[in-house]
């Protein structure tokens, strides 16, 4: 059996268990594994859920990662920090999840943009190419660093999980949220509306100077193997370089 093949058997019988205890359908959890792109392994949770914050990293400190954008020029971390904190976005436009979800970043980056936090996306894929994440940097259309090498490593400082996830530093570098931007997409599933405006409602403590409300969250999407020596894949462009 293919290593991808196995991942994907395996998934499967997990998301099976999942449901299985919910009770709900493993109907839901095959629908899952044949909408995700081939040779992609879904992430285990098919709906967002509360996740201990002590097990999820919130409050650890992420150091100040090296990024190289996908225009060329470089970038670190800590420099993109706004007022209030900075919003890492983890966008995978060939994931359904990921890919349902950019309007909705797009509107929440617009709006917060503007209330003192930045915006940081990542493309942690080596399934995507250089000409995908200009696309998808283009229809987000929204101030911030999109970043090419150094995805990997700021994927593995996180603790990033699926290509649904999001993070909200403080503006010391602290994690103050993690996991969903709400709960209106799944693997298998949409609501008409979210009920849970997970990151919205974190962005809106932060800035407040209230403790997050639901700090950590599971986030439906594809699974993402962070492995930091995967940058030395990603292409080395030179500044001002940008595909037409």
């Amino acid at each position: 059996m293919r290593p991808k093949i196995a991942l994907q058997t395996l998934a499967g019988i997990a998301l099976a268990g999942v449901l299985w205890l919910t009770g709900a359908s493993v109907a839901v959890a095959e629908h899952a594994l044949r909408t995700t792109p081939d040779g992609r392994t879904p992430s285990v949770d098919l709906t967002p859920r509360q996740l201990s914050a002590q097990e999820s990293g919130i409050g650890k400190r992420v150091p100040d990662t090296p990024l190289a954008g996908i225009e060329g020029t470089t970038h670190s971390l800590y420099e993109q920090n706004g007022a209030h904190g900075t919003v890492v976005v983890v966008r995978d436009p060939a994931c359904p999840v990921s890919r349902r979800y950019g309007p909705r970043i797009a509107k929440l980056a617009n709006h917060f943009g503007r209330q003192g936090f930045s915006f940081v996306f990542i493309y942690p894929s080596l399934d995507l190419g250089h000409g995908q994440r200009v696309d998808d940097a283009r229809k987000l259309a929204v101030d911030g660093v999109y970043a090419e090498r150094g995805s990997f490593a700021l994927a593995e400082h996180l603790g990033v999980k699926s290509t649904g996830d999001v993070f909200l530093l403080d503006r010391y570098g602290d994690i103050r949220y993690r996991g969903a931007v709400d709960d209106q997409f799944g693997l298998g599933y949409t609501r008409d509306a979210p009920t849970s405006h997970y990151l919205r409602n974190a962005l809106e403590d932060l800035q407040a100077g209230r403790p997050v409300r639901i700090p950590a969250t599971a986030a439906p999407g594809c699974h993402i193997d962070a492995d930091p020596a995967f940058d030395l894949q990603m292409p080395q462009l030179q500044a001002g370089h940008l595909l037409s």
